[in-house]
């Protein structure tokens, strides 16, 4: 089985930067999801980043939120999930960002609202967390750049970080736009979307052919090393610039879906996992899709406790 260093060897991550202090460093929104009958404290680096610390992988999370109730939720959240607040900055003027979340039968609707604590991350603020946690991996979406204060935060610490940088895609109508997203995508080494998500950059880019072709074309449009597609259904595919691919078809649920808010956000944390493991790539992608798939099984986006977190380390342990 082909690893990922063997695939690209610049990418190894026996040359760790020197005076790292998280391996994995997050930047972006931190929300609450407010369903009919509840608010859901998430958001795509939120999800991602108790992922991490539930595996092990302590991370750095740099968000922003208000100063208002759910300032405190939030806090006690990370206290208990063993993340560390340090670099969550107070917000005394925007609150804690919401999604409104409708349940239809298509699927959820949502309603991002606008000018949130997320908005406005503090570039300094962000720069000197950076420079501190001299991090491996930095996890980003686009949501969070979608302002200006939180743009110009998020380029100055993808500028400032050595490692690998993983570009969970998150685009969310009418939040995005092709420019700043492209942006993104050059500063990144590794690329995640779902099938919806490169419908629109094949609408972007035109491309043509078999789904290796595409996903090729787009590896060197912007020069990225790896492609990570999640299918629903079909699993996850990945590629990389020379050519190969790998393609997991994924497994039937063994238990009806419950939820499926934050599937993504788990495949890619077992990703980022993996990565900082060197899995093989057909491992990735299965444990990747496997993770996800019992993500769908529980009411949330991440589970209250460790124990889910304990049954999947358990499994890899037993197959490294």
């Amino acid at each position: 089985m082909r690893h990922f260093t063997d695939i690209n060897n610049d990418m190894s991550f026996n040359n760790t930067p020197q005076g790292t202090q998280y391996p994995v460093l997050v930047f972006g929104e931190v929300l609450f999801d407010q369903f009919p009958d509840r608010a859901v404290l998430g958001g795509a680096p939120f999800n991602v980043a108790r992922h991490l610390a539930g595996f092990g992988w302590p991370p750095l999370l740099i968000s922003r939120i208000g100063r208002d109730d759910a300032q405190v939720e939030v806090l006690h959240a990370m206290a208990r999930y063993g993340m560390d607040a340090s670099c969550i900055q107070i917000d005394p003027l925007h609150p804690t960002g919401t999604v409104k979340v409708e349940l239809g039968d298509t699927g959820h609707r949502f309603e991002i609202l606008d000018n949130q604590a997320y908005d406005y991350i503090h570039q300094g603020m962000a720069r000197l967390g950076a420079l501190a946690a001299r991090p491996q991996l930095v996890y980003y979406g686009t949501l969070a750049a979608r302002h200006t204060d939180s743009w110009r935060a998020l380029l100055g610490v993808l500028r400032l970080s050595p490692g690998l940088k993983f570009l969970d895609l998150n685009l969310r109508e009418p939040w995005f736009e092709r420019g700043k997203t492209e942006t993104l995508m050059r500063h990144a080494h590794v690329l995640k979307l779902n099938n919806e998500e490169f419908e629109v950059l094949g609408r972007w880019l035109n491309l043509k052919g078999s789904l290796e072709s595409m996903c090729l074309q787009a590896l060197n449009r912007y020069d990225l090393r790896l492609l990570l597609l999640t299918r629903g259904e079909r699993g996850a595919y990945a590629a990389v610039p020379d050519g190969r691919s790998f393609d997991f078809p994924g497994q039937p649920m063994d238990a009806p879906i419950v939820d499926s808010v934050g599937a993504g956000d788990a495949f890619s944390a077992v990703a980022i996992a993996g990565l900082l493991s060197d899995w093989p790539m057909d491992t990735l992608l299965e444990r990747a899709d496997a993770f996800a798939r019992g993500i769908l099984g529980i009411r949330g986006a991440v589970p209250d406790d460790n124990h889910f977190y304990e049954q999947a380390r358990a499994g890899w342990e037993e197959n490294p």
